[in-house]
């Protein structure tokens, strides 16, 4: 099979089918002997952007284009991606990027078709700027289970239909800017309630699910991740027992190139999750997956186990244990996918600044507030009122802790916001404590109770204390704010308003004490007027 890959040698081939991270600012000895093999793609993550000298939108595009500077002029150039969801799962800083909304919130917010192709044109533009050419997204699940550990407000709904009516939204904005989509985590991992970066989740499968997948096949998608689960339904035989979905070839070639029709690049989740390292080794995983049908390898880093598999591909190739034409097959689609997309770039050419950053966050994050139950006209509060705000400790909060050192905490935005009369507690959103020993610090008794919530069905200690609030403060207004998934109201019942964040980046915090101070816009309340959504 001809491909403009077929001069290279092997090793550079199979550089072709890695797609590798490392640990800090600069890339470690064995991320450069990569880069001199040709290696087909870096994947970035948070504490790559965390310590560059300038934290500007120019710093990141300096360090794209010297990571492509890196390659060997006669190999063909990297891809170059990112988790840039939006809300939860960001890697680029706040203070060089925009911060964008979670799916769940696009979803939910008013006029949500016409912020979603604001928000992903935004996106998919602002990424090329700085030198990104490949996104790993739209999240194509569907979030069947409100306590799903890893997905929730990932997903863009709990039906179908809404999730492929913004994932298209997401993935045409991203076509026509010419970014790179990858739609994730085939066949779908919304039925989850083990976190497959820990261990292998078992998953109950269904159609509908596939659906949203489907359709972005048909769509043009033109690359897909493979989750590390595993799904009995449709891995029915003895050898499939327990494998993950991305080494099945039920799945692989089954389930997603013969029945689904794709004919892109296939990819996998990351290989250094639990749900892989907990069964085999690195080198097995490896070569299980290949033999499957994958056609690049994703690893959150690049160590000395990353280049024994790599050796070890090499060596399954020129032994016959993977076929060699299955090599070419999978040249072939990661030369179309980088000759369609992967264009001539200089950092020279960025335009975006960081106030423009800021601008777009601040934007976007006073339209992701969205009421969903209650009585909006409890906004504006009486800056001088006795206020309780309770907020979740961002330091324990994963992915948003990284914002805690560069950022003001939620209690300080509600002081700057006026509100002189404030008392703030705050809890450990992922840890068991005692309700008991936060609410007898309270001092005087509040006008009003803002409870800043973070996924409460999954760390029930937070229903805890809003429960012992209830009761120590009967008729004092609670407000209720949720900054992980919108389903709080099963576990915290009846606040007098509830209103979604899905999202506890600096930008929504800040929109958040201001609409506390300032009120609804008239054009949120006439939108809020419209029939209430479903969390």
């Amino acid at each position: 099979m001809q491909h403009p890959y077929q001069t290279l040698t092997l090793s550079e081939k199979v550089a072709q089918l890695f797609m590798l991270g490392y640990e800090g600012l600069s890339p470690n000895p064995i991320t450069h002997r990569f880069l001199e093999r040709g290696l087909g793609g870096l994947i970035f993550f948070r504490d790559n952007f965390d310590t560059l000298p300038q934290q500007t939108p120019l710093a990141v595009a300096q360090l794209m284009a010297d990571f492509t500077a890196r390659i060997p002029a006669h190999l063909p150039a990297p891809l170059l991606g990112i988790d840039q969801e939006g809300g939860q799962v960001e890697r680029l800083p706040h203070t060089l990027f925009p911060t964008a909304l979670t799916p769940r919130a696009v979803a939910l917010a008013n006029q949500p078709d016409d912020l979603a192709e604001t928000m992903y044109r935004q996106l998919a533009q602002n990424l090329l700027s700085v030198g990104l050419n490949l996104d790993f997204f739209p999240t194509l699940d569907v979030n069947f289970q409100p306590n799903n550990p890893i997905i929730g407000v990932r997903s863009f709904g709990d039906d179908a239909q809404t999730v492929w009516r913004f994932s298209k939204i997401a993935l045409q904005a991203f076509q026509q800017a010419g970014l790179i989509a990858v739609g994730k985590h085939f066949p779908g991992h919304g039925n989850g309630t083990v976190d497959s970066h820990l261990d292998l989740p078992t998953l109950h499968f269904t159609a509908e699910e596939l659906w949203p997948f489907q359709q972005a096949v048909e769509a043009g998608l033109p690359v897909m991740l493979v989750a590390h689960g595993y799904y009995p339904a449709l891995q029915t035989t003895a050898e499939e027992q327990k494998l993950p979905a991305s080494a099945s070839p039920a799945i692989l070639q089954g389930l997603l190139r013969q029945q689904c029709g794709f004919q892109g690049v296939i990819i996998t989740d990351d290989m250094c999750m639990g749900a892989i390292t907990k069964h085999r080794s690195p080198v097995e995983a490896a070569l299980a997956s290949l033999k499957a049908g994958v056609d690049i390898l994703l690893y959150k880093q690049s160590t000395e186990a990353e280049w024994d598999v790599y050796e070890a591909v090499i060596h399954a190739f020129e032994s016959g244990q993977l076929p060699m034409s299955q090599l070419e097959e999978s040249l072939q689609r990661i030369a179309a996918l980088k000759s369609r997309y992967l264009k001539p770039f200089s950092a020279q050419t960025i335009t975006l600044t960081s106030q423009q950053c800021a601008q777009q966050a601040a934007l976007t994050a006073e339209r992701g507030i969205t009421e969903l139950a209650g009585k909006a006209d409890l906004l504006p509060l009486a800056p001088q009122a006795p206020c309780l705000l309770i907020h979740p400790e961002r330091d324990s909060m994963g992915n948003y802790a990284f914002d805690a050192p560069t950022s003001p905490a939620l209690n300080l935005l509600f002081e700057q916001a006026g509100f002189s009369m404030l008392q703030s507690l705050s809890y450990p959103p992922k840890q068991a404590f005692s309700a008991a020993a936060i609410s007898e610090k309270i001092g005087v008794a509040p006008e009003v109770i803002v409870f800043v919530s973070f996924n409460p069905l999954i760390y029930t200690s937070q229903a805890d204390l809003y429960e012992v609030l209830r009761r120590q403060y009967p008729t004092t207004p609670i407000i209720l704010a949720s900054a992980g998934t919108a389903y709080d109201r099963q576990s915290l019942s009846e606040p007098d308003l509830h209103l979604s964040l899905c999202s506890y980046r600096p930008a929504t915090m800040q929109a958040l004490a201001t609409l506390m101070a300032t009120g609804f816009s008239a054009e949120a309340q006439v939108a809020a007027s419209q029939p209430v959504r479903q969390a």
